[in-house]
């Protein structure tokens, strides 16, 4: 069995990797294949601004936040969550963001609706 190991300082590798581990305990050898896969197939970065799209949901890493790309200017692209939070990241500093941030962005999104709407 071969065993995938990316840089520590990715937060979804480092949280397929327990993941895997825990199926390992476990037994659960299909479940341990898949992380590995995950693992493996996980972008950790852009290459350039080139891979960027306007409306694309990225994680910054310096930022720890999940937003949506707004804009891109240079080597800057210019981001935004739903709160009205605006700020802009070196996009070697972003990663695509996964499914699950995705969904917390829509939720939060959703959030901040009904606190406009006046109803929180």
């Amino acid at each position: 069995m071969t065993l995938v190991d990316k840089p520590a300082d990715c937060d979804v590798c480092t949280a397929l990797t327990r993941q895997r581990d825990a199926a390992r305990l476990a037994g659960r050898h299909t479940t341990v294949q898949s992380r590995n896969a995950e693992i493996a197939n996980h972008r950790q970065f852009f290459l350039s601004t080139d891979e960027i799209a306007v409306g694309a949901v990225v994680y910054d890493r310096d930022s720890d936040m999940v937003g949506m790309v707004r804009g891109i200017g240079g080597v800057l692209v210019q981001l935004e969550r739903p709160t009205h939070l605006r700020w802009e990241v070196p996009y070697a500093r972003l990663r695509p963001g996964t499914e699950w941030e995705q969904k917390q962005l829509a939720a939060l999104a959703r959030l901040q609706r009904d606190r406009e709407r006046g109803r929180s």
